[in-house]
């Protein structure tokens, strides 16, 4: 039998030692599914989540760079439908929605356009009501701590997602401390191709006894934007919201 050398066994000393603290921090990270369990909690628990079935958002979004703000109203409701608008002073106003099936954009640019491949099925993901709450596992093909970091001065574990349907990639940072949702990174698809975003959540507020983060900042590219939402109302989305616009039926290829 072969016996290691004098010298394989130092090597393999010495890797062990240096590589002694980096396993030890690697073991005391949580699993993905325990950090989600104590988000879910966090927020409310998965019984009072389920007795949503829709969201309605009041919101005011300033861009800073630019000097530019404007009125937002966001909808979403359960099982998968998604739409807002936002009213920019002097421009006009821009919507997008997706009604189940269906997906669409408009704004004074562009004109309106229907959604097709990869946005189509990044809007359809977006759209996952209870996903986006629950993080309900069977959804992502990946779903693992990959590490923590540091977010608006509290430690946070870094939690690896990619969704089952449309690929995408995003890493959320959790709250060691609290459970809560603290931010994430994510790959968007959109009309000008895959763009990186960052997003910071934070001030949490309680409605109807679920707590939601009332400010948001999303940086994409060189362009930061504020999000403070002003009104939530918990089951308040109209079916209206989500009906496709007149402009956007003659496009739909039937």
């Amino acid at each position: 039998m072969l016996k290691p050398s004098r010298s394989a066994l130092a090597v393999v000393a010495l890797l062990s030692s240096a590589l002694a603290p980096q396993i030890a921090r690697a073991q005391a990270l949580p699993p993905a599914s325990e950090i989600i369990a104590k988000y879910v909690a966090a927020i409310g628990g998965k019984d009072a989540i389920m007795k949503v079935t829709s969201i309605k958002q009041v919101a005011t979004m300033d861009v800073p760079a630019v000097g530019m703000s404007a009125t937002m109203e966001m909808f979403a409701a359960a099982p998968n439908k998604l739409a807002s608008k936002t009213s920019i002073p002097g421009l006009g106003e821009m919507q997008n929605g997706f009604d189940g099936t269906v997906g669409w954009d408009m704004n004074p640019m562009q004109g309106p356009r229907v959604l097709t491949d990869k946005e189509l099925t990044t809007m359809a993901d977006n759209a996952d009501f209870y996903a986006s709450m629950l993080y309900t596992a069977d959804r992502f093909s990946t779903m693992e701590t990959v590490g923590d970091t540091t977010v608006a001065g509290e430690k946070a574990y870094k939690v690896k997602l990619v969704k089952k349907n449309s690929k995408t990639e995003s890493t959320s940072f959790f709250s060691a401390t609290s459970g809560l949702l603290l931010g994430s990174t994510s790959t968007q698809e959109t009309q000008m191709g895959t763009m990186t975003m960052t997003q910071i959540v934070s001030d949490y507020k309680a409605f109807d006894g679920l707590k939601f983060p009332t400010k948001l900042e999303q940086t994409m590219g060189p362009q930061s934007i504020k999000i403070t939402i002003k009104e939530l109302v918990v089951n308040g989305a109209p079916a209206s919201a989500f009906a496709v616009p007149e402009q956007i039926k003659p496009l739909i290829k039937k």
